[in-house]
């Protein structure tokens, strides 16, 4: 029998995977639509997102004047497009989630997994330490911060990044104390390889897979932790994103809810596609979930 080639070998368990679990599915197919989105802004925007036109607060389908395009979902009270700047503060939220997450699950993996491997008096302050960001209110501190230190996009990304790392650390700690007892852990002891070669070679790859579920339900965390923060005024003004855009329209919402309404929607299915991927990453990784099914 002719074997299939690694790839695609693995794209067919990929699929198959997917097509067992219609949460991951359907999550896979939503974020993928809006990533589509957000690279082709600058193809699909029918408008600049920052051009000033003259139709102030028109519903959505109106025409453009003079022959420009139609304003499909209106335009807000500048008279700036509506879907030209939904598609293009697309571009900064996933950015933004994506990033943020990396941020938090590259030093909460690090973190873990000295923990867990260590041991002893190093688990111990780092368990304390842990927890002593667990206990701080993660939202007050961004705002603490940002307010200190500026609202520009890195700024917020590195922040958030580095407020959300505690759930990775605590997972990774409990992976890796799970696997310094292995078999094959002990082998690798046994030929003197040092703990920081066993760490990062097999310990960290082996336990890495719960991290992946939680890093993506992550993402839409940091999504929404942005809005919040562009709706209270501290995002970054030089960049359009879905938070500024609720923020700009909720004095509107009588006059002209589409502003608000339509970026609230966008960012509610944002953080819904990635729970759903993080929650069917959750019950591949861990079966025993899909008992209650």
């Amino acid at each position: 029998m002719k074997k299939k080639h690694p790839v695609k070998a693995f794209f067919a368990r990929v699929w198959a995977t997917m097509l067992a679990n219609k949460q991951l599915l359907v999550g896979a197919i939503l974020v993928l639509i809006m990533a589509s989105l957000a690279v082709l802004a600058p193809v699909l925007s029918p408008y600049d997102p920052y051009e000033l036109t003259p139709e102030l607060m028109k519903p959505p389908g109106t025409p453009g004047s003079n022959g420009a395009p139609i304003h499909w979902l209106g335009t807000d009270k500048l008279g700036r497009d509506i879907l030209s700047q939904m598609l293009w503060g697309s571009q900064t939220s996933l950015r933004i989630g994506f990033i943020a997450a990396s941020i938090a699950a590259l030093v909460g993996t690090l973190i873990g997994g000295i923990a867990g491997y260590f041991g002893g008096r190093v688990d111990k302050v780092i368990v304390e330490f842990i927890n002593i960001f667990v206990m701080t209110p993660s939202f007050f501190l961004i705002l603490i911060i940002v307010a200190m230190f500026g609202s520009r996009m890195i700024y917020v990304m590195i922040v958030i990044g580095l407020t959300s790392w505690p759930g990775n650390a605590r997972l990774m700690r409990a992976q890796a104390i799970s696997l310094r007892n292995r078999t094959f852990i002990k082998s690798c002891q046994a030929m003197g390889e040092s703990k920081l070669s066993i760490m990062f070679r097999h310990i960290i790859p082996n336990g890495i897979f719960p991290i992946v579920a939680n890093t993506t339900m992550q993402i839409s965390g940091a999504i929404l932790t942005e809005a919040g923060l562009s709706f209270l005024g501290l995002g970054d003004p030089n960049i359009i994103s879905w938070g500024q855009m609720i923020s700009s329209g909720k004095s509107l919402l009588t006059k002209a809810p589409w502003v608000a309404i339509v970026p609230g929607l966008a960012v509610v299915l944002n953080v819904l596609a990635f729970f759903l991927i993080g929650d069917g990453l959750n019950r591949v990784i861990a079966p025993k979930m899909n008992a209650n099914k």
